[in-house]
């Protein structure tokens, strides 16, 4: 029997013009902000090194649709684009899309190797470091040297660890070109340009796009309804997001577009479209941090 509440077929048909429209839209941003940030000062130079965090932080929720292979057509175009999207904050695609399906499959249980739990919020410093994410660049590292040894460093298969293997060593050559020929050449650019958004700036805007999917509801429950939360948003929010605020819709259908993500949200909800807000998901979120900390 067919679930009322279920989109119709049709709509999971992606839309590859606005895909190319979001990474066109992603590469004039960043190129735009750039430019700012080597011929600029004062509060211009500033405020771009702010949007270029933020739109960092947005590369890796569009980057989260060609996980799924629905950003553009084939394997090879999702896979190129997510790498692009994804390499700033150095998230190489096929390790992070193989982890984030694992996720997928075990969310709720123990095995889930992807979602935040209580460990990370133990104490103040435990919950700097999670939303900072200094680690990032040397985790990143550390994975680079296990693949490159030819070692495992996740859920992975022998196609899918050579594929990681060769995109970690790539993008590794690329960091290290750009943080000698940057800091020969053009030393600003690299710092404000690179280094501050991806590292300082873009970890906490992505932690506040991605805690309240899973943060403040039951890790232990398989029903999604408990472990995944859906919240409405501003319309730049959403976009930002890429529409993945709707997270149980996502879970729920992990192959519709996600721009179809808010009308499968209206339609579930049925009588009661309102919902709750970003407001009040960020104060669970908030609240479950708070008893991390109290059990810690």
């Amino acid at each position: 029997m067919t679930n009322p509440s279920d989109p119709p077929v049709a709509v999971f048909a992606p839309s590859y013009a606005l895909s190319l429209a979001k990474l066109v839209g992603f590469l004039a941003v960043v190129i735009a902000l750039v430019w700012v940030i080597g011929t600029r000062d004062g509060p211009l130079l500033f405020a771009a090194t702010l949007g270029l965090g933020l739109i960092f932080a947005h590369g890796l929720e569009l980057q989260h649709e060609a996980l799924h292979g629905i950003l553009l057509r084939g394997e090879t175009a999702n896979r190129l684009a997510g790498s692009l999207l994804g390499a700033p904050m150095l998230a190489s695609f096929t390790d992070t899309r193989v982890r984030h399906l694992h996720h997928h499959r075990h969310v709720g249980t123990p095995t889930d190797v992807f979602d935040r739990s209580c460990r990370d919020f133990t104490n103040r410093r435990a919950i700097l470091l999670h939303i900072f994410d200094p680690a990032r660049l040397p985790a990143f590292l550390h994975a680079t040297f296990m693949l490159a040894r030819g070692g495992c460093t996740g859920p992975f298969g022998a196609k899918s660890l050579a594929r990681a293997r060769t995109e970690h060593l790539t993008l590794a050559a690329l960091a290290i070109g750009l943080i000698v020929i940057g800091g020969i050449f053009a030393p600003r650019l690299l710092v404000l340009g690179w280094l501050v958004p991806a590292f300082l700036i873009a970890p906490p805007l992505h932690f506040l796009m991605t805690a309240p999917e899973h943060l403040g509801r039951d890790p232990t429950s398989r029903d999604l309804t408990a472990n995944t939360r859906s919240y409405r948003a501003p319309a730049l929010w959403s976009y930002l997001v890429n529409y993945d605020n709707y997270h149980l819709e996502h879970h729920r259908y992990p192959a519709l577009p996600f721009h179809r993500l808010p009308a499968l949200h209206a339609r579930r909800m049925g009588e009661h479209p309102g919902g709750s807000g970003y407001g009040a998901a960020l104060g669970e979120v908030a609240a479950a941090i708070a008893a991390c900390r109290r059990t810690g």
